[in-house]
């Protein structure tokens, strides 16, 4: 089944089972919630649907404490498909929206999103001053014509599955611990782009890949593991951060050196899988300093890679 996105929803829809929220990183808890949409979709003929926002609501509210994104609308797509969603409803989230009566988003779930039965964690808030809240989309559900249920939540060890603790996971450079909270290496997918080709003039020619806007949830030289193009399985070393190399500063980069690989990939989409930390970003007082540095954290991914088998 392939997946349908909407944008600009009309009244018309199919009716549906639709799992609402922001679905940053699509980790264990969200699978959990899209495998239930599916499931109940079609014990009930119902198609399986998700409702999710463009900006991230915090992002417009909020925007200097928005935290950083574990994943693109795209990758949030794809993940979507993945799990056998039919259709993707795109909310552009902006100031007429947020200023929704919790009544007036209650009847556009009904209305243009088709909602037959709605899926929300257990703490959703929506509505103008997020005055509304589960017990109040079930009342509003049962005069409009659709059953609202809440998932238990899904936990690791003692604590809950949620985007907060993937992204502390990744800042503290623990990406086991955030890869069994995704229930897959962290990722960042993007197009290679052209480069100041400093690596290529010291040996190391890098594949730079272009980032979303926004900061990087972390930074640091990594264990990667490649996808895409000519790459898929290729193993190397990135750098994502702000390059400090030899006191240059400037915005956010992603560069993977991948090893036993040459070729030109310019304009193609790769995937970067982020499977150990091995060191934080570090400035160096000559290009001679940079380039040992680069054969250690080489060495160090290499044998990271011996080790574990991966």
């Amino acid at each position: 089944m392939s997946l349908r996105v909407i944008r600009d929803a009309r009244p018309g829809a199919p009716d549906a089972v639709v799992a609402i929220g922001s679905f940053d990183g699509v980790h264990l808890g969200h699978r959990a919630l899209l495998a239930k949409v599916v499931r109940e979709a079609a014990g009930r003929g119902l198609a399986p649907a998700v409702l999710t926002f463009e900006p991230l609501p915090r992002e417009l509210l909020f925007p200097d404490r928005a935290p950083p994104r574990l994943s693109t609308l795209s990758a949030k797509l794809h993940a979507f498909a993945e799990a056998g969603i039919a259709i993707a409803y795109v909310c552009r989230f902006d100031r007429a929206f947020a200023a929704l009566a919790p009544e007036a988003f209650a009847a556009r779930l009904r209305q243009l999103h088709g909602a037959r039965r709605v899926l929300v964690g257990h703490d959703f808030r929506f509505g103008a001053r997020r005055a509304g809240d589960v017990a109040y989309l079930a009342a509003e559900g049962a005069r409009l014509g659709f059953e609202v249920e809440t998932l238990p939540t899904v936990a690791d060890g003692e604590d809950r599955v949620s985007s907060t603790r993937v992204r502390e996971a990744l800042a503290a450079g623990d990406l086991d611990l955030a890869a069994r909270l995704l229930g897959r290496p962290y990722a960042i997918c993007g197009r290679v782009v052209h480069g100041a080709k400093l690596g290529r003039s010291l040996g190391f020619p890098t594949a730079n890949v272009a980032l979303p806007p926004g900061r990087p949830v972390m930074t640091g030289v990594f264990a990667v593991r490649c996808g895409g193009a000519a790459t898929r399985g290729l193993e190397g070393v990135a750098s994502l951060g702000y390059k400090p190399v030899v006191a240059c500063d400037g915005p956010a980069t992603l560069e993977a050196f991948l090893f036993d690989f040459s070729g030109d990939l310019y304009g193609r989409r790769l995937s970067i899988e982020f499977l150990k930390k091995l060191r934080d970003e570090a400035k160096y007082a000559s290009l001679d300093e940079l380039v040992a540095q680069i054969r250690l954290d080489c060495d160090a991914a290499r044998a990271y890679f011996r080790e574990t088998g991966t």
